[in-house]
């Protein structure tokens, strides 16, 4: 099981490279789900979301892809 208080949401629009925030909610999939269902507005935006594994190793919490955790989302999520 991943451990779901270390969570970035990363949304933009088109082809932008987007924002990065900590997700601040209940530290579940149901909440973390409906957060990037707001957050893609009906299909205006894209929204991904990240979880901390270890190092530099995060995993996508829709495709459960291994993926680079940038140094960006750690300053995410200690501001």
């Amino acid at each position: 099981m991943t451990d779901l208080t270390r969570v970035v949401i990363i949304s933009g629009e088109g082809t932008e490279p987007g924002t990065i925030e900590p997700h601040t909610g209940r530290p579940t999939l149901r909440a973390i789900r409906a957060r990037l269902t707001r957050e893609r507005c009906g299909g205006d935006r894209w929204a991904q979301a990240i979880a901390h594994v270890t190092g530099h190793t995060g995993v996508s919490l829709e495709t459960d892809d291994l993926v680079y955790w940038h140094a960006a989302y750690d300053r995410a999520l200690t501001d």
